[in-house]
């Protein structure tokens, strides 16, 4: 057992003593040749705790080889390569949701034309989304840092428990989410631990962004009691407490670990809470957190069929009509996209859907694609007898995915036709976002829509809850990835939304997994993916803000 407190081992208080006082590790002796395909291996484990493997463990511990290799690196540039390669095997692990955009015959490829059209768009994806990994581990390498939580005044300054994770915030929470940066960050490491219901509790005080800390400050522990424990790596500048090195690291990730069990014990009794403030019983609260059945329509109609014309509009709409008719639910969810402007014709969908909120006494929300001011917008319309509820019932997408619904101007644009710009975004020019919060007027009250992928964006929905929104419904149509694990993807997000504002959220979705969700996070029911049919589940109104749905900064 080493000795937890340390005796005479002077603190290095400057970079020359600070170098010459690590010791070469067994890493620094091989070169970028031999650390890259360790870091990409390393990096389609890591991968393999995404929604969709759902080995959700490998997230606390999967991070420890990318921080071993940086910092067995000898030059800046080495440790980028080791990020971008560490990098490459994440994303193409997690975002292998690409490949099911084959067959894409209708863009009218042959197989051989679409499966390799597919993996360019699934390698560059996974590139594009690299670099922030590859800057994490740049910074990581280049950043003077020391083991422990406390900084110093001399170099090294910065505590390596607190600045990794720190880092590793910054640049897929906040890089990741601009929308100038063009990424769709779907597969966030705090989403694999969607279904450790005692764990995620912690969203409501930091959001997912706490859960990640957490988790990457795991890693780095390890990490650190690997450093000091073998010859593997060069170790890190002295600590600034009392502590030994070796025992210091070990104190570190007890330390660590005890959080982590009183976070769950927490959690554990928030779950208990949830479960007793949401019971579905009357009680003298109940007229102000109204509770009304809910039902989620899934059509199941894939790509082929909406831009190929193997079926027909008048059979999407008997086929949504058919599911919307009878059900014995107050609220009536529908998927992305469903009203189009040929099923917003008289005696189409748009037509059937208000006839069965008129004389069934329901309220409609369904996705809508509409023209206003000669541009199209991708929207969620309420569709209700209340005259009430019709003065402000459109949301407006306010997140657009990147050469799916919009293009940006980049040199990239000019080497796409324009006739497969048209066939992908289906109207001239794509879709127009929208410039400010829109909230859903309902009979029940105020709903925060979404569309798609709007949901993995927590800033826009905690936006939502704290302007009034008591319900939470994301609208998607996931048919272009022919049942990719993408949806168990957006599944979780969903998930740590819910958990984040304390909401209920209706998730529809064209091809599955639909779910309803309640503010704990518990999917009180789901679809199965590639089937048609319904989902109905009783949700309430909720009013009551979370620590994290307060905080507008984030």
């Amino acid at each position: 057992m080493p000795a937890l407190i340390q005796q005479s081992e002077p603190i290095a208080n400057s970079e020359q003593d600070y170098n010459e006082g690590s010791a070469q590790g067994f890493l620094t002796r091989y070169g970028l040749l031999e650390k890259w395909p360790i870091a990409f291996g390393f990096g389609a484990i890591f991968g393999l705790s995404t929604p969709g493997f759902d080995v959700w463990f490998l997230a606390w511990v999967g991070l420890v080889p990318l921080l071993l290799l940086i910092q067995g690196c000898r030059q800046k540039r080495e440790a980028a390569i080791v990020g971008f390669s560490f990098g490459m095997g994440y994303y193409l692990t997690a975002m292998r949701w690409f490949l099911g955009l084959h067959p894409l015959n209708w863009l009218s490829l042959n197989d051989l034309l679409s499966v390799q059209a597919a993996a360019a768009v699934w390698i560059i994806a996974a590139a594009h989304q690299a670099l922030l990994i590859t800057a994490f581990a740049f910074c990581v390498f280049t950043i003077p840092m020391r083991a422990s939580f406390l900084p110093y005044h001399l170099r090294p300054y910065y505590p390596y428990l607190l600045s990794v994770p720190v880092l590793w915030i910054f640049f897929m929470w906040v890089v990741g989410h601009l929308e100038a940066y063009l990424g769709t960050p779907v597969v966030e490491v705090a989403y694999s631990q969607f279904q450790q219901l005692e764990l995620i509790q912690i969203c409501k005080l930091g959001g997912s962004q706490l859960l990640d800390f957490l988790i990457v400050l795991t890693n780095c522990a390890i990490a650190l009691l690997i450093m000091e424990y073998t010859r593997l790596v060069p170790k890190l500048g002295q600590r600034i407490d009392r502590l030994a090195p070796r025992g210091g690291a070990i104190f570190d990730l007890v330390l660590i670990v005890t959080a982590i069990a009183i976070a769950f014990s927490w959690g554990r009794s928030e779950l208990v809470r949830s479960t007793d403030s949401t019971r579905l019983a009357s009680s003298a609260a109940s007229e102000y957190t109204p509770s009304v059945i809910t039902c989620a329509l899934q059509g199941n109609l894939n790509i082929e069929d909406e831009r190929m014309g193997t079926t027909t509009p008048e059979g999407v709409a008997q086929r949504y009509a058919d599911l919307a008719h009878g059900i014995g639910a107050g609220l009536v969810v529908l998927p992305e996209g469903v009203i189009t402007p040929t099923q917003a014709r008289q005696g189409m969908l748009a037509a059937k859907l208000f006839d069965v909120a008129k004389y069934e006494k329901k309220e409609v929300i369904t996705g809508s694609v509409e023209a206003i001011k000669d541009s199209y917008v991708n929207g969620v319309r309420v569709i209700s007898t209340d005259k009430n509820t019709l003065q402000s019932s459109l949301y407006v997408k306010r997140r657009l995915v990147p050469f799916g619904e919009f293009y940006p101007q980049t040199p990239l644009d000019a080497l796409i036709p324009s006739q497969v710009k048209n066939l992908m975004l289906g109207h001239q020019g794509g879709f127009v976002a929208a410039q400010k919060l829109q909230l859903l007027n309902s009979l029940w009250g105020k709903i925060g829509a979404s569309i798609c992928v709007e949901v993995i964006y927590p800033k826009l929905i905690a936006n939502e809850v704290r302007s009034g929104a008591s319900l939470l419904v994301n609208v998607s149509n996931l048919a272009w990835f022919h049942n990719s694990p993408l949806n168990k993807q957006i599944l979780a997000a969903a998930v740590m939304r819910s958990v984040e504002n304390g909401r209920y959220m209706v998730l529809a979705t064209n091809t599955g997994i639909s779910a309803i969700i309640d503010p704990a996070g518990v999917i009180t029911t789901q679809s199965f993916a590639g089937k048609k049919g319904i989902i109905l589940n009783p949700v309430r109104f909720l009013y009551n803000n979370t620590p994290f749905s307060k905080m507008w900064w984030l």
